[in-house]
């Protein structure tokens, strides 16, 4: 794999042939109490960032069980030494960093900025770091990634820019110089100022949808290909108008070990739709966004109820979706490649994604007519901007709005 264990990836073993990668805690530490003594590092080894990703898992595991300890809290700020490396390094392992405070997945989100920091401009003196400087990283953070030879075999000639990357790192840059402010260093100050009067192209809102129709056939190739899980999850996305996250639950770093619940590697899992949930034919969730409560009428919704009838009696209690393979509720990144594998045998582009699936209810909601702020509440959402966001324009509507404005004209004089 190339990464050894060093400073910059403590704790780190391999396994299986360098194809399972563990981060170890200090046995001294261990043995008086300290836990989990081994988590599992999942990544994806066809992602070209893997390996700093895994670096940045050991570091922020190595910083709790150092805080744990005690030995963090006498120098941190030692680690800093003027570089936009050291700099990030402090701000992943200083235990009054708010980088703690993070969601799991929000910290996935963080960490891939920051790693892209790291790599390409880490040695940067943050002294001598100007707004042109920032420029010229982020051009070339958003060039197209080099074709593969796939691609070639395929015919394919550029790949598009990677603005989501480049974006990514400003906008981890903008994170870490902002934590430097609070610990007042004078050239973060100096680099803040400059960075809050520049603007960088961000992503794009995403404009694509499922439909019911592609809902329809991606549940009959799912359950083609031995499937079922598939075919319950994206109708419940679809149905509910859900997050995924919220169906299908997240595993979380399993900070609390001995308690009830289901554990896997290292990882809890939490926040997904149970058998708990439903009552009757009503099923009642806390959102994991937003903490809103969201109801919803079984009965009224058919293509659910046909999928939920199809489990065993004896298999209704705990998650519902559960991977045919392993029996536990799904990983995000299995559950998104058995969505493309099957979305492409259904005939769904590729550029259709399952969190598409939560636009698409929207849409068709506000399509049928309904109110939006009937919608709004289905959604699990606490603003209206909020659903409007998700809300992609049909032809369906503007022509609604055109023949609205034809009659109007009627009553002109």
């Amino acid at each position: 794999m190339g990464l050894k264990q060093t400073t910059d990836a403590p704790g780190l073993k391999w396994r299986r042939e360098h194809t399972a990668a563990y981060w170890v805690a200090r046995a001294d530490l261990v043995k008086k109490g300290f836990k989990p003594s081994t988590v599992r590092i999942h990544f994806d080894p066809a992602d070209q960032m893997h390996m700093q990703h895994i670096a940045a898992r050991c570091r922020d595991l190595q910083g709790q069980m150092l805080e744990w300890s005690g030995e963090q809290r006498k120098a941190p700020r030692n680690v800093y030494d003027g570089t936009l490396r050291s700099l990030v390094r402090l701000y992943q392992t200083d235990p009054e960093s708010p980088y703690h405070e993070l969601r799991p997945r929000s910290r996935g989100f963080y960490d891939y900025g920051l790693t892209l920091l790291d790599k390409y401009v880490g040695g940067s003196d943050i002294s001598e770091v100007t707004g042109p400087d920032v420029r010229r990283w982020y051009k070339k953070l958003k060039e197209p990634a080099p074709l593969t030879t796939a691609q070639k075999e395929r015919g394919v000639t550029e790949n598009p820019e990677r603005v989501r990357r480049a974006y990514a790192a400003i906008q981890m840059l903008r994170v870490v110089i902002n934590y430097g402010r609070t610990l007042k260093l004078k050239e973060c100050r100096d680099l803040g100022d400059a960075l809050s009067a520049m603007e960088f192209k961000g992503v794009q809102r995403r404009e694509t949808r499922i439909t019911h129709a592609q809902v329809c056939a991606f549940r009959k190739a799912a359950h083609e290909a031995g499937r079922p899980s598939m075919a319950l999850g994206i109708t419940l996305q679809f149905d509910l108008g859900m997050r995924q996250r919220d169906v299908i639950g997240e595993w979380l770093p399993d900070t609390s070990p001995g308690t009830e619940g289901i554990v896997d590697h290292g990882l809890r899992w939490s926040d997904g739709l149970t058998f708990s949930h439903i009552a009757g034919a009503v099923l009642r969730k806390r959102t994991s966004k937003t903490g809103k409560v969201v109801e919803h009428d079984l009965a009224q919704l058919p293509d659910t109820l046909a999928e939920l009838e199809r489990i065993p009696p004896l298999r209704r209690i705990g998650p519902l979706v559960l991977n045919e393979e392993t029996g536990l509720p799904y990983k995000r990144r299995v559950y998104a490649k058995w969505f493309r594998i099957i979305a492409r045998a259904a005939g769904i582009p590729d550029e259709v994604w399952s969190m598409d699936a939560r636009a698409g209810a929207v849409t068709e909601a506000l399509d049928a007519g309904a109110q939006p702020m009937d919608v709004m509440n289905a959604a699990g959402h606490t603003q209206l901007s909020t659903t409007q966001g998700y809300d992609r324009t049909t032809l369906k509507k503007t022509a609604r709005v055109a023949q609205l404005r034809v009659a109007s004209r009627k009553n002109e004089g």
